[in-house]
């Protein structure tokens, strides 16, 4: 009889469907933003330069380089106030190069390069600083900000 009702019960398992919270983000098809990084003539530039970002919302943001240098996206306060899932490294078909995980600091893309960062925020913020930290970027004008809701 124990091996009958064993039997029974494992069979009931595997039958079920999974399951996943309201709140599985893993599961999330993610909002896309596209962030351009470039130049024109002597300034620099993010565009969008402003970012309007919800808590409990998953984003994929696509760091686009349209420049024949490269540049980055730094933003320390941001990166306290998100989990990011991963970074992909993409090439110019939007195939997989590279995936990243754990915690992200700063992104460099190079020259027409595109990366995409997956993240969660989880904190409010307001006005969070993002820039290029490469010399003489953020002096030309590539800098912009943040707010988590």
């Amino acid at each position: 009889m124990n091996a009958f009702l064993t039997m029974t019960t494992l069979a009931a398992l595997v039958a079920v469907p999974a399951v996943y919270a309201a709140g599985d983000l893993s599961r999330d098809n993610p909002q896309e933003i596209v962030m351009e990084m470039g130049s024109s003539g002597s300034k620099m530039y993010f565009k969008p330069d402003h970012l309007d970002l919800e808590t409990g919302k998953a984003y994929k943001l696509v760091l686009k380089n349209t420049d024949k240098i490269k540049h980055e996206m730094e933003a320390h306060e941001l990166v306290e106030k998100i989990f990011t899932r991963k970074v992909e490294v993409v090439d110019q078909n939007d195939n997989m190069i590279a995936e990243i995980k754990g915690k992200v600091t700063e992104i460099e893309v190079g020259p027409g390069g595109t990366v995409e960062w997956f993240f969660v925020p989880v904190q409010t913020g307001k006005n969070l600083e993002m820039d290029c930290a490469i010399e003489g970027h953020k002096a030309a004008g590539m800098f912009g900000t943040v707010t988590i809701k």
